[in-house]
């Protein structure tokens, strides 16, 4: 059959209709929907929220429409280590991602410029061609990105440089800023088709920075040089930092060392072996960052250095896949929770095919806080998100282990907690991903 016929839409109709439950089930769906319907409610009694490694409690922050959970989750990893050198509350502690999201959106803005700039070509097309321009300032990150502005920038206390309406939704900044940006690239290249000198050309994007700065100070407030961060300390004492920087901020406070951190990845391929360290040339987010680099292991072996760093009261970033099997409801993440291969006929791929094929990938970052250990083994993994505590249990997931399987991606480890071969591994020089 090389195309549908309506002959065949007939055949398909009358065998359909021949079997009395696809009636029963299709009036089902359109009834209560999808999920539904199939879900597996055993399943989610199977998970109850009880883990026997947990994490104190947090206060939730939530991300909205802002798409800037790598931002929040690397928050999530740093904030008690930051509230318990403060001697705070860690209740009443927060970190303004507002401050994060401004530096952010200027480096990748600074980061398209000098592409252009940098290019060996001087027609648009081929700029276009090699994506320079195809999302210059879009809000997607990762914890190199993380790290890169807490070196560079600080941190500061929500209080601070609080969120702004324009914070809250990335789409019309994204949109305006992305033309802006655009437009500025545009101005530069022309330059270079003038045969201006170096020296000019990057004069003149000094002062479209200057031009983005102001943009972006209006609709997320500008950044503060230095401030004055007043809190109780769990003493009782009343205590007040005067004309601190952000940066000394971050230094004071910060005892984790973040640059010790790499990504340790379960992200099997063809012809790809474990104990191989790569890189992903499309991960660069700001100017002179170097490559994301990744060590390659098992699931298993992600799995336990995500325990090894948790028993040390460390939250561990993981980069996951999380639109299938999760309900928000009940907060569970289990990959029988719905039968949609009973109802629907849904067959499923394995981890391997189905990042090869694009059905999954890594969209999101969240922060396991906690798991439950049945004779030695993870059974579920508490996982904060960054949507507030309004789903899910007070905001978190209960991640079975089978999900941790095949949907975790990656996980953001101190390298102390690597073993010798783990280590010698990560040591070795890094090939191209090439995706």
């Amino acid at each position: 059959m090389k195309e549908i016929e309506l002959k065949d839409i007939e055949y398909f109709s009358k065998n359909y209709n021949k079997h009395i439950e696809n009636k029963a089930i299709e009036n089902k769906i359109k009834k209560y929907g999808l999920d539904k319907v199939c879900i597996n409610k055993k399943i989610i009694e199977e998970n109850p929220p009880i883990f026997n490694l947990e994490l104190e409690e947090t206060k939730r922050y939530d991300q909205k429409e802002s798409l800037r959970c790598w931002a929040f989750s690397g928050i999530n990893v740093i904030k008690r280590n930051m509230a318990n050198n403060l001697n705070m509350d860690i209740m009443k502690f927060e970190l303004s991602d507002n401050f994060i999201a401004f530096f952010h959106r200027l480096e990748k803005a600074n980061t398209a410029y000098e592409r252009v700039i940098t290019s060996k070509t001087t027609d648009l097309d081929k700029i276009v061609k090699k994506n320079i321009l195809k999302n210059p300032i879009e809000e997607v990150g990762n914890w190199k990105t993380f790290i890169g502005i807490v070196k560079k920038y600080g941190l500061v206390p929500i209080e601070t440089m609080p969120t702004t309406i324009e914070g809250k939704s990335a789409t019309k900044v994204t949109n305006l800023f992305s033309e802006t940006v655009r437009s500025n690239a545009i101005t530069l290249l022309k330059l270079k088709q003038q045969n201006k000198n170096i020296d000019e050309i990057r004069k003149k994007k000094a002062k479209i920075l200057e031009e983005d700065y102001a943009f972006l100070s209006k609709v997320y407030g500008e950044p503060v040089k230095t401030f004055h961060y007043e809190y109780t300390d769990k003493n009782g004492n009343h205590i007040i930092l005067k004309n601190i920087t952000p940066k000394k901020f971050a230094q004071q406070f910060l005892s984790i060392d973040i640059e010790n951190f790499v990504f340790v990845s379960n992200v099997p391929k063809k012809n790809r072996k474990y104990g191989q360290k790569l890189k992903n040339p499309t991960s660069i987010n700001i100017h002179k960052m170097k490559y994301v680099e990744f060590l390659h292991i098992s699931s298993q072996e992600l799995k336990e250095l995500s325990l090894k760093q948790l028993r040390e009261h460390i939250p561990v970033m993981i980069g996951i896949y999380i639109r299938k099997f999760a309900d928000n409801d009940s907060g569970v993440l289990d990959t029988r929770l719905y039968d949609y291969h009973k109802f629907v006929n849904y067959k499923s791929l394995n981890k391997e095919d189905g990042l090869l094929t694009g059905d999954i990938y890594l969209h999101h970052w969240m922060t396991i806080t906690g798991v439950q250990i049945e004779d030695n083994k993870p059974i579920r993994w508490k996982v904060e998100d960054s949507y507030g505590d309004k789903e899910k249990v007070n905001g978190y997931y209960i991640m079975n282990d089978n999900y941790f399987d095949k949907y975790v991606f990656t996980a953001i480890i101190d390298k102390k907690y690597l073993s010798a071969k783990q280590l010698k591994w990560y040591k070795q020089k890094g090939m191209i991903e090439k995706s």
